[in-house]
């Protein structure tokens, strides 16, 4: 039987009016923390002097964030004077009676039992040293696992106030482009400081080496990255990166998996990021490669997708255009088609070149991009192992980083000197903790 392109995700599909009753019941359910807690963290409970309570919802949105299996919803826990003292996020899935009965999705098999993106999460948690934990987010328990009619679970989450990558993009950027809108060089942005690109890379670089060591079926594949508050120890002036959202990761040693079956082909990763291995034509079906060491996943799968994080990054942009064509009407390509990345060899190139790797006012350092290039690399076997790729960038950072890895900042405020390496952060401050209620 043929293969069939993943299906519309099953709450995107649901009536606008189940929708709504669906958020208002999951907005309104009183807070208890995860039935199955898998983090030794704290979760307070109400008290006489304490509540938890959910975020005021846009009168535009169903909840705090929404996808297209489910939505997300924040919890605070205030006191009584209705000062935050903690935050929790839920994130409701709605599967659908397909992916729910599917058992690759859950731990072990059990359908019903521990959810696998939780599972996965923790277990990358689980193999990182105690002072890199950081870089993973906590997947703090699960519950409210319903089959029929519901079809649905619940995630528990540590909140990352900083939100995510592409939104840090966002606020280096001087001017904004529509989807398929050619932007032109703008002396108005504000690049990445170098070393917060070296940081990324370095935290990225110890979560890809987990996932090497989790488990012990050859690690997982992994998804996007979160910021929470900074480290005062450590880079104090930039938030922390953390790798999040293994909905879509595998055991690379279950079967199908390294192999491409159809139960990887189900979650393949987003197409604007899809590295050679996991890189589909428009069809949502056939791979673009069809044999060879890039027609096989490995953990050098996950080393082209720091590669290619990074290069968003240089680049100052939440995605590529010279992936555009994979998402966007062919009229409204920004880039040639020659120069598109394309990994199928008749057309495009299958690898960025240096100049594409880079913003048009960037000055980065050449090992940086190097180091990038070769994660980028169309040949899996030509990439840097995880473990390789941590040690040449701990080797190579050390300059770049100097007086800034160790800075102490003064009560949020720096030194004149360190200026040109802060950032243009997009922080959430509406609930931060010690904050007013609102």
């Amino acid at each position: 039987m043929a293969a069939k392109p993943p299906a519309k995700g099953y709450w995107q599909a649901l009536p606008e009016f189940i929708q709504a009753l669906v958020a208002d019941s999951f907005h309104n359910f009183v807070f208890t923390g995860p039935p199955n807690q898998t983090i030794d963290r704290p979760i307070p409970v109400s008290t006489d002097n304490t509540r938890w309570v959910p975020v005021p919802r846009a009168s535009t949105k169903k909840g705090f964030a929404e996808g297209s299996e489910g939505l997300i919803n924040l919890w605070c826990l205030v006191d009584s004077d209705d000062k935050i003292i903690d935050r929790i996020i839920i994130k409701q899935i709605h599967p659908g009676c397909q992916r729910y009965e599917d058992s690759s999705n859950w731990k072990d098999g059990n359908v019903g039992g521990e959810p696998r993106e939780c599972a996965m999460a923790n277990s990358v948690w689980s193999a990182l040293a105690t002072d890199n934990r950081k870089h993973v987010l906590e997947c703090l328990g699960y519950g409210d696992c319903k089959g029929e009619p519901r079809w649905r679970y619940r995630l528990y989450f540590e909140f990352s106030e900083h939100e995510d990558l592409s939104r840090m993009i966002e606020a280096q950027r001087e001017g904004q482009s529509s989807t398929g809108q050619k932007r032109k060089a703008d002396d108005g942005d504000t690049i990445f400081p170098e070393a917060f690109l070296w940081y990324l890379l370095e935290s990225l670089a110890k979560v890809v080496v987990a996932m090497d060591q989790a488990g012990d079926k050859g690690g997982v594949l992994h998804g996007p990255v979160f910021f929470s508050a900074p480290d005062s120890k450590r880079f104090s002036l930039y938030p922390i990166p953390k790798v999040a959202d293994f909905g879509s990761s595998r055991n690379l040693g279950d079967s199908g998996v390294r192999d491409r079956s159809d139960v990887v082909r189900r979650d393949a990763c987003c197409m604007l990021f899809a590295p050679p291995e996991l890189a589909r034509i428009n069809d949502g079906v056939t791979w673009e490669v069809k044999d060879g060491s890039s027609a096989t996943l490995s953990n050098k799968t996950n080393v082209w997708q720091v590669g290619m994080l990074l290069a968003c990054c240089m680049r100052l942009r939440p995605y590529l255009p010279e992936t555009d064509w994979r998402d966007v009407p062919q009229m409204h390509w920004e880039t040639p088609e020659k120069e598109q990345l394309r990994f199928s060899k008749k057309r495009g190139r299958p690898e960025l070149s240096r100049k594409q790797l880079c913003h048009e006012n960037s000055k980065y350092n050449s090992v940086l991009i190097n180091i990038v290039k070769l994660c980028l690399h169309f040949d899996p076997v030509k990439r840097p192992s995880p473990s390789s790729l941590l040690r040449g960038v701990q080797k190579y950072m050390k300059d770049a980083v100097a007086g800034v890895e160790n800075y102490q900042s003064v009560e949020g405020e720096a030194d004149d000197d360190i200026q040109p390496y802060k950032l243009l952060k997009k922080k959430d401050d509406r609930y931060k903790i010690g904050k007013q209620f609102d």
